[in-house]
């Protein structure tokens, strides 16, 4: 019995030992954690402004070569630390969030030390011009006088981003010359538009508003200047190639296949959803046709933008009623407005505006197409027959209910830091287009067949997507070839296939990552009916997913112990 209770103290004893090191471990980790992050938010402080973190709120991205070296010195440095404790005992979600951590860092470093974004794109200086005030205005965290001193603090460093831009820059990809030029010009208009209308609002700093703005629109002048005059690089020169591409499939999006395996599955996923979509248009045509209705005379932009609102409310009330998953009472409102001005060159259709994970205020802004003051015959026609027929739920279903705008606010409640950080494409665009269909399974379009077929052509056209994705980066597609190709499967439209190609190519994995968080979203969701078996609930599965975060979904599958 001695030698037992021995034992028994000397297991608890060494229980106890474990369990400090590791509470220990835990602490460090942590310690380093918030170290990687601010250092982010500081180099990125556009970002953090979008994320709602409000720190560097008057600063801008400094990509001068010194800043440049020392932030790759430090993700270097940063990439040594995150690994030591691979051999060291971390609690489960600890251990997680390490792996995010060197995701993030791990991108990062490729970002700007191999593919060198700085060096080649200029959009991206553009860009975080803009968005850099842009985020400022939109947030609500503190009043308008407050944000006003950081958006002049903004405008005051954003000439000398410009410079930077013009130091950095080596023979940029034609593409995205067109892109960025194209982005001037409504950028100029904005800033504008910002001089107008915060000297209204603070006459005081009306001098320092207006002097400041003039040097912004003067330096975007200049900037264009550049890039009208500069030599561009080859016409393919935005791949970034099958090696990088590889790269981010595997350390940011945690996928086990390469881009020709991702090339095979995304022809395959075509041919099915082409096919499939092509037979059932055939079907409707026969046995459900388009019925014409009245048009009012009396449509106005007010009635239209009623009808968005009164959509959204409809799905949000479907969703509760219907018991598909939980919308907690608090959650924030999601305003529906016209694209602003700045983006309607990158945004064609309809988009979403986070609030941001860590905003006190968690308004989301749901972008649709700017609509005409004055609408003719043909307009009413248009939009009186879009809300007969009800089709703007399908957007609200993709951006608002339940998809991103609910999707992205459980994320920002994480307790998490390093979750709420994390954006996993994947996961992000994949939830949004796996509700799509969701939805129209729980009978939120009633006996509405023609729903089901843009449902298919969503999936046809995100399975175009994968392929348009790999042959751009991997040199198998040219641009042009591209477009012919797309047009080609539209029957035409060949702007929108251009705008397509040309956003493709800025961004190389995140066209394809729809329609694979989609697929990852659905194999989870059948490997969980399988563990609970009759305790399976759809509204615990939705639930228990959007409760993760934006983050890989590999990591979920893992966690809830359903490993492949």
């Amino acid at each position: 019995m001695k030698k037992t209770g021995l034992m028994i103290l000397l297991i608890l004893v060494m229980f106890s030992v474990n369990l400090f090191s590791q509470s220990k471990a835990d602490e460090n980790f942590q310690k380093l954690a918030s170290e990687i992050l601010d250092d982010f938010q500081k180099f990125y402080p556009v970002k953090a402004s979008e994320k709602g973190i409000h720190k560097y709120d008057y600063l801008v991205t400094d990509y001068s070569r010194k800043s440049v070296k020392n932030k790759i010195s430090r993700l270097k440095k940063f990439t040594t630390r995150i690994y030591k404790y691979n051999k060291i005992n971390l609690s489960e979600e600890n251990r997680i969030e390490q792996k995010l951590l060197r995701s993030n860092v791990e991108i990062a470093l490729q970002d700007i030390s191999k593919i060198k974004w700085h060096q080649r794109n200029p959009f991206i200086y553009i860009n975080d011009a803009v968005n850099s005030v842009y985020f400022l205005l939109m947030s609500k965290h503190a009043p308008l006088d407050e944000r006003a001193q950081n958006i002049i603090a903004r405008m005051k460093t954003i000439p000398d981003l410009f410079v930077q831009a013009q130091d950095n820059l080596k023979n940029p990809p034609p593409v995205y010359i067109e892109e960025a030029r194209e982005m001037i010009i409504t950028g100029i208009d904005f800033f504008n538009s910002v001089k107008v209308e915060l000297s209204k609002d603070f006459p005081a700093l009306a001098s320092e508003i207006n002097n400041s703005a003039e040097r912004v629109e003067l330096s975007l002048n200049e900037f264009d200047n550049f890039l009208a005059n500069c030599t561009p690089g080859e016409e393919a020169s935005f791949a970034v190639g099958k090696n990088d591409f590889d790269y981010k499939l595997e350390h940011e999006y945690f996928l086990d296949f390469d881009t020709d395996s991702l090339l095979r599955i995304g022809q395959i996923l075509f041919e099915e959803a082409d096919s499939a979509y092509k037979a059932y248009e055939s079907w409707l045509a026969i046995n459900n046709p388009i019925d014409s209705v009245f048009v009012p005379n009396s449509l106005t932009k007010q009635d239209i933008l009623d009808y968005y609102n009164w959509e959204l409310n409809q799905v949000k009330q479907f969703l509760i009623s219907e018991d598909i998953l939980t919308i907690p009472e608090d959650i924030g409102e999601c305003k529906i407005i016209e694209t602003p001005n700045v983006f309607r060159s990158v945004i064609g259709g309809i988009a979403y505006q986070m609030p941001g994970a860590f905003n006190s205020d968690q308004t989301g802004h749901f972008y649709v197409s700017p609509i005409s003051e004055e609408l003719d015959a043909a307009d009413r026609k248009s939009y009186f027959q879009k809300m007969h027929d009800r089709t703007f739920k399908r957007s609200v279903v993709h951006e608002a209910y339940p998809g991103h705008h609910l999707q992205l606010q459980m994320a920002g409640r994480s307790e998490s830091d390093v979750r709420k950080w994390h954006d996993n494409n994947c996961l992000i665009e994949g939830w949004a287009l796996y509700t799509e269909e969701m939805m129209y399974q729980n009978g939120l379009y009633g006996n509405d067949k023609r729903s089901y077929l843009k449902i298919l052509g969503g999936i046809r056209f995100r399975a175009a997507r994968i392929i348009l994705d790999v042959k751009l980066h991997t040199g198998q597609f040219g641009r042009e070839e591209a477009v012919d190709w797309l047009t080609g499967i539209w029957g035409g439209h060949e702007d929108y296939a251009r705008s397509e190609v040309n956003g493709c190519a800025l961004n190389p994995t995140y066209k394809m990552s729809y329609l694979m968080g989609k697929i990852q979203i659905l194999e989870l969701l059948e490997d969980y009916k399988k563990k609970e078996g009759d305790n399976f609930s759809l509204k615990e599965f939705h639930d228990r997913l959007l409760a993760e975060g934006s983050i890989p979904i590999p990591f979920i599958r893992k966690s809830w112990g359903l490993t492949k």
